[in-house]
């Protein structure tokens, strides 16, 4: 699942960038002509949820068998 999480995180962020690169760089503004409206909040939704996929279980409270 870690590995979804990640590849949702990345898709997420490419989102939120995407956006405002017509603001950037000329070698980054043909990423804008992607982008659609509201691609920046909901890139934003889809970063927050990939956390969920990227927590870590492992750990034990000290105390607790």
């Amino acid at each position: 699942m870690k590995i979804v999480g990640y590849l949702l995180f990345a898709i997420g962020m490419w989102m939120m960038v995407a956006p405002q690169a017509v603001l950037g760089i000329e070698q980054l503004k043909w990423m804008a002509e992607y982008a659609f409206p509201g691609e920046a909040l909901l890139g934003a939704i889809v970063c927050a949820g990939s956390l969920l996929l990227l927590k870590n279980d492992s750990y034990q409270l000290e105390g607790k068998n």
